[in-house]
C-alpha cells in the first residue's frame, strides 16, 4: 500500500484546495506578525526624540529603553520558543501577541522613563516570542520542498514593516504625538488576534522528520535538550555563533554607516538614505536568496553571500569613505551602490537566520531552535552599535574601522560553511 511521503509535514501535501488555502492563509498571517514586529522596532527609534524632550532626558539616556526592549525580546525568543514546541504554537502565538499589544498600549500611558522601560521589556517578551513561533508555523504550513524559501519570504515582513512603519510614524507623530503612535502600534498588534485564532495548527510528525535522519521514534526530551541532541550540539553552536556575528555586523552598519558618510562630506539628508539602502538591499537579497534555498540547503548560499559581503565592507572603507565621497565625480553614486550591495549580501544573509534553523532542526523543536538563535542574535544587535561607538572613539582610520567590521561577517560565513560541509547529503529542508 503506497502513500505520499510527508517528510515532516503534519498535514496532507497541497492537493486539496481547502488545505492549500489554509496553508496560504497561515503564512500570510505569520507575515503580518513579522510586519508588526518590524514596525514596532523602528517605531521606538522614531519616537525617542519626542519622549526624551517631554521628559527632559539627557542625550543617550533613551538607550536604556532600547536595551530593555531588546532584553525582553531575548527572554521571549528563548522562553516562548521552547514553550511553543511543548504546548502548541498557535496557542503561544496568541498569548505573545496579546502580551505585546497590551503592553504597547500601556506604553502610551507611561508617566516616567522607568515605567516605559518596564512596559517595553514586557512587550519585547511578546514580540520576541512571536518570531520563533511564526517561523515554525510557516515552515509547517509550507510544502516540504519549499520550507526554507517560505520562511525566508515570510520573514521579509520584518524589514518591510520597519520601512513602511517608519514612514507612517514619521508622517503622523507630529499630529498624534508619541503616545498616539504607541496606541496605533498596540491596536495593530491586537487586531491580529482574530486572524491567528482562525489559523490551523498542524501537529508534529517527529518520527518522519528528515532532520532526525531516522524514521524511528526518539525519546521525549525537553526542547532545549532536543536542539543539541542526536549530534546537533556543534551545529547549534555554529548557528548561534553565526547569528550573533551576523546581527553584530548588521547593526554596526545600520547604526554607523550614515554617520560615517556624513562625517566625510555627504549631506545629512543623503547620508540618512544609506540606512534605507542597506535595508532595501537586505530585502532584495533575502528575496533573491529564497529562490536559491528553495532548491538546496540554505547554509552554503548564505555562507557565500556573507563571505562576499565581508569583502565589500573593507572596500567601502578604503575606496569610498577615504577617497570617493565628496572628492570624485560620481562618488555618492558609488557609495550608495556599495551600501546596497553590502545590504544585499550581509543584511540579506541575516534575514535567512530563521530559514537556517527551520532547515536544521526537527519539526518538534523548530520554534526552540529559531528562538535560541534569534535571542543570541539579538545580543549581537546590542553589542554591534556599542562596539562601533568604541571603535569610533578610538579614532581609527576608516579603512581600518571597516576592515575590523568585516571580521564578524567572515566568522559567520565560516561557521555556516562548516554546517554546510557537515551535512552534504541533506536536501530536505527546502
Amino acid at each position: 500500500m503506497s502513500s505520499l511521503p510527508v517528510r515532516g509535514a503534519a498535514r496532507p501535501l497541497p492537493g486539496g484546495s481547502r488545505t492549500s488555502r489554509a496553508s496560504r492563509f497561515a503564512v500570510v498571517v505569520c507575515f503580518l506578525v513579522a510586519l508588526i514586529d518590524g514596525y514596532d522596532t523602528l517605531m521606538l527609534s522614531f519616537v525617542a526624540p519626542l519622549v526624551s524632550r517631554e521628559w527632559g532626558m539627557p542625550p543617550g539616556a533613551f538607550g536604556k529603553v532600547f536595551a530593555m526592549s531588546f532584553a525582553g525580546a531575548v527572554v521571549g525568543a528563548v522562553a516562548v520558543g521552547a514553550a511553543a514546541d511543548r504546548f502548541g504554537r498557535r496557542r503561544l502565538l496568541l498569548g505573545s501577541i496579546a502580551v505585546a499589544g497590551g503592553f504597547i498600549l500601556l506604553s502610551a500611558g507611561a508617566s516616567s522613563p522607568e515605567q516605559l522601560m518596564a512596559w517595553r521589556f514586557l512587550s519585547g517578551i511578546g514580540l520576541g516570542g512571536a518570531i520563533p513561533t511564526i517561523s515554525a508555523l510557516a515552515a509547517e504550513h509550507a510544502h516540504p520542498e519549499r520550507r526554507s524559501a517560505t520562511v525566508s519570504r515570510m520573514f521579509l515582513g520584518f524589514p518591510i514593516g520597519a520601512v513602511a512603519g517608519g514612514a507612517i510614524t514619521a508622517a503622523l507623530m507630529q499630529q498624534v504625538g508619541w503616545r498616539g503612535i504607541f496606541v496605533g502600534g498596540g491596536t495593530l498588534a491586537l487586531a491580529l488576534l482574530p486572524l491567528v485564532f482562525a489559523m490551523s495548527e498542524p501537529g508534529h510528525e517527529p518520527a518522519n522528520d528528515p532532520a532526525r535522519g531516522s524514521a524511528s521514534p526518539s525519546p521525549v526530551r525537553h526542547p532545549l535538550a532536543e536542539v543539541v541532541a542526536d549530534g546537533r550540539a556543534v551545529g547549534t553552536a555554529m548557528i548561534a555563533t553565526a547569528a550573533f556575528m551576523i546581527l553584530l555586523v548588521s547593526y554596526f552598519l545600520l547604526s554607523w554607516t550614515p554617520s560615517v558618510l556624513a562625517m566625510n562630506g555627504m549631506s545629512p539628508q543623503r547620508s540618512a538614505l544609506a540606512g534605507v539602502m542597506l535595508n532595501v538591499g537586505g530585502v532584495a537579497g533575502a528575496f533573491a536568496m529564497s529562490f536559491v534555498v528553495a532548491r538546496r540547503s540554505p547554509f552554503g548560499p548564505v555562507a557565500i553571500c556573507l563571505a562576499l559581503g565581508a569583502l565589500l565592507v573593507p572596500l567601502f572603507g578604503l575606496h569610498v569613505v577615504d577617497s570617493v565621497v565628496g572628492r570624485e565625480m560620481g562618488g555618492e553614486l558609488v557609495a550608495f551602490c556599495l551600501v546596497f550591495a553590502i545590504g544585499l549580501l550581509v543584511i540579506g544573509g541575516q534575514m535567512n537566520i530563521p530559514a537556517l534553523c527551520v532547515h536544521y532542526y526537527p519539526a518538534s523543536v523548530r520554534a526552540t531552535g529559531v528562538g535560541l538563535s534569534m535571542s543570541i542574535g539579538r545580543v549581537g544587535s546590542i553589542v554591534g552599535p556599542l562596539v562601533g561607538g568604541m571603535l569610533m572613539s578610538a579614532q581609527l582610520s576608516w579603512s581600518r574601522l571597516f576592515m575590523l567590521a568585516a571580521i564578524p561577517a567572515l566568522v559567520a560565513a565560516a561557521a555556516l560553511g562548516w554546517v554546510a560541509r557537515s551535512r552534504p547529503a541533506d536536501r530536505s529542508g527546502g
